[in-house]
This record gives structure tokens, sequence and C-alpha cells, in this order.
């Protein structure tokens, strides 16, 4: 299935544009996409490992993706969440915690504060092959060991190192 989002300027104003996943963009087009950290009540985040046939196939993350044309950031973020783990969330569970422009994209991350259960989640295996509730100094292990996707880790760095204590 292909997918199509729509192209934003470097003030994230649409421009009336959409582009298929992969497709080159133009010079200062950007598209917008979202991770959601998940944190439960032992304050231990949820990580997802990807599909070895993935870009980055085996390094762990936090569940996110692209936004596609017509969504909204919570809506794609509760999408995902729903497409890659099998939870149902509400929107009004996420809370945008920051937004991260680089190179050509907008990213908006969210947090969401609940336990579930072993059970509960429903890892979709085309896209994610293994998760575990992680420590803040487990976090820093898999970065420092680059278990991790790079990209993630420098997220986590900029904007999650206080979300957990120690």
């Amino acid at each position: 299935m292909n997918e199509y989002w729509d192209v934003y300027d470097k003030n994230r104003n649409p421009i009336g544009k959409t582009i298929k996943r992969g497709d080159p963009f133009g010079e200062n087009e950007f598209y917008v996409c979202c991770e959601v950290w998940i944190v439960n009540s032992k304050n231990q985040m949820l990580v997802t490992q990807r599909h070895p046939d993935k870009k980055a196939g085996g390094q762990w993350e936090f569940t996110g993706g692209g936004v596609l044309t017509g969504e909204t950031t919570l809506v794609a973020a509760a999408r995902e969440v729903k497409e890659k783990l099998g939870i149902c969330l509400n929107e009004s569970e996420f809370e945008l915690h920051d937004v991260y422009k680089h190179k050509n994209y907008f990213m908006d991350i969210y947090v969401v504060k609940k336990d579930f259960s072993e059970e509960e989640i429903i890892l979709d295996k085309n896209e994610v092959v293994d998760w575990k509730w992680m420590s803040q100094k487990e976090i820093e292990h898999f970065i420092e060991t680059e278990k991790m996707v790079r990209s993630v880790g420098i997220r986590y760095k900029m904007f999650g190192m206080n979300l957990l204590s120690n």
C-alpha cells in the first residue's frame, strides 16, 4: 500500500501538494511525522524492535511514523500505536511533548502515560518483531551500543532525558 503525505513549507504551512512516500522532496519541502513515547507507572518507556527487512532493521525505537494526507499528527499517532502495537488509545491520552524539525520533516513527539500488559500488545509482525519496557539507563545503554535507531537516540537525548528519572 502506498502512503501519501501532505507537503509543507519551512514554516509548516501546507503548500497544497502531496507526495508518495519514497519520492524526492523539492527544496524547502517538508513532511510531518510523529513519535509516541509511552511511559508506564514504573517510569519505563515502551520500545519496539524494527522488522529486520526495514530500514534500520533489528534496531529499537519508539512507535511512530508518517502523517498521511489529511491526517493530524494526533490522529496519526493513535493510528500508528494501533497498527504497530494493537492498542487503541483515545486522543485525549496523548500529550504533545515537543516538536523536532530536521532536514525535510517536522516530528511531533507525544507522551502517553499508561500501563499495558503483555496480553494487550499485539504486534504487527511486518513492522515490529519485539517490544519491551525500558528504564532510562537501559535506553541510554541501547543508544550507546547502537542498538537504538540513531535518530531516535538523538531525539531522546534532546527531549527525553528529563522524562524519566533513574
